[in-house]
């Protein structure tokens, strides 16, 4: 399994935890906070991405970038989103771009 292949496996954990209303799952207490919720903690994360970059420190770029995507796809699912949406417009972006 390619290391980006566990982003759908994610996807996975996180509709299961949402699902199944997994007491004392982190995941599910965001869940169950809401979309504001969620939003806050996206935009959090943004900023702590955007401060490690200018920072110049890989390492924090990294593990922020990380709690970024988690949050990023907790919201897509309670959203009715998945990664595959995301990809879809990106791909189409890419398209209609010609060969640039």
């Amino acid at each position: 399994m390619d290391d980006c292949d566990f982003l759908k496996v994610l996807e996975g954990v996180i509709d299961d935890r949402i699902k199944t209303k997994r007491q004392g799952s982190y995941t599910y207490s965001l869940y169950v906070g809401g979309v504001s919720l969620i939003s806050k903690k996206v935009g959090e994360e943004a900023v702590e991405v955007a401060v490690a970059a200018m920072a110049k420190d890989k390492d924090w770029v990294v593990r922020e970038s990380a709690d970024l995507m988690y949050h990023l796809l907790v919201l897509l699912r309670v959203m009715g989103l998945s990664l595959s949406d995301i990809c879809r417009e990106l791909r189409r972006r890419h398209e209609g771009e010609g060969s640039g």
